[in-house]
């Protein structure tokens, strides 16, 4: 888990980087565009784009589809009243340069997000949810003890070995944070988890109570996502690596 190794965290500050995310930007809102599924971004053609599926796992009430409206930009995105219906992609782009090429990139995730009772009733969702995923993101609630304990617990079932899953790459999002009065996992513990676990836990900070108006900040929210894209990045290369020696 090396931070900043690959990406550059601060890129995106620059003239250049504003330039591309002004390509990601609705101009009548300044949020960023939420695109379907046939469609995407203007973006300069001499810029590769690399796609990585990632899917969400996590008890109910821990706030997966707070995280990928968070993550896509959305207003509201912290405002959700119960269970998410179904299963929902969501197709998120981020520019990104990476350092060691001097090299601009675009990060396309397709996060798949489904409701427990979806993948409760009906056998085949969780399976088309795994399918061909690159990296699971397991969620956790600041203020829920109990779904921070069960988080290893999680983790094992979700990426066990000889079930094909051994080469997902895991991620931790913890919801909820920041109100210290009501937070009951400790930013020592988190520290600690990531030391011993080599996975990254990313904290998403909520607002008050009532709808929010505007998406999270972007600093936070860059952040995230230059985690996300540099550990698939890592992964990926690992990944090619592996198949190359086993070549020799």
């Amino acid at each position: 888990m090396l931070r900043g190794s690959v990406l550059s965290y601060d890129w995106y500050k620059t003239a250049e980087g504003q330039g591309l995310l002004a390509h990601l930007t609705e101009p009548n809102t300044g949020f960023r565009k939420v695109y379907g599924m046939l469609e995407q971004p203007s973006l300069p053609p001499s810029i590769p784009m690399h796609q990585f599926k990632l899917f969400l796992v996590g008890r109910s009430g821990t706030g997966k589809t707070c995280t990928v409206s968070w993550l896509a930009g959305l207003p509201g995105w912290s405002y959700q009243l119960g269970e998410s219906p179904g299963v929902r992609v969501t197709h998120v782009y981020w520019p990104a340069r990476v350092t060691s090429r001097q090299q601009l990139v675009t990060f396309k995730l397709h996060l798949w997000d489904a409701g427990d009772s979806a993948v409760r009733k009906y056998g085949h969702v969780y399976p088309v949810c795994r399918e061909g995923a690159s990296a699971v993101i397991l969620t956790f609630s600041f203020t829920d003890r109990s779904s921070w304990e069960e988080l290893p617990a999680l983790i094992q079932r979700t990426i066990a070995p000889g079930d094909g899953m051994d080469t997902i790459l895991p991620i931790v999002v913890g919801n909820k944070f920041g109100n210290i009065g009501e937070n009951e996992v400790s930013q020592a513990e988190v520290q600690e988890a990531e030391t011993n676990w080599n996975i990254p836990i990313i904290k998403v900070r909520h607002s008050g109570p009532g709808p929010p108006s505007t998406p999270g900040s972007l600093p936070e929210v860059a952040t995230a996502l230059n985690t996300i894209c540099e550990q698939l990045w890592l992964a990926k290369h690992r990944a090619r690596q592996t198949v190359e020696q086993a070549r020799i």
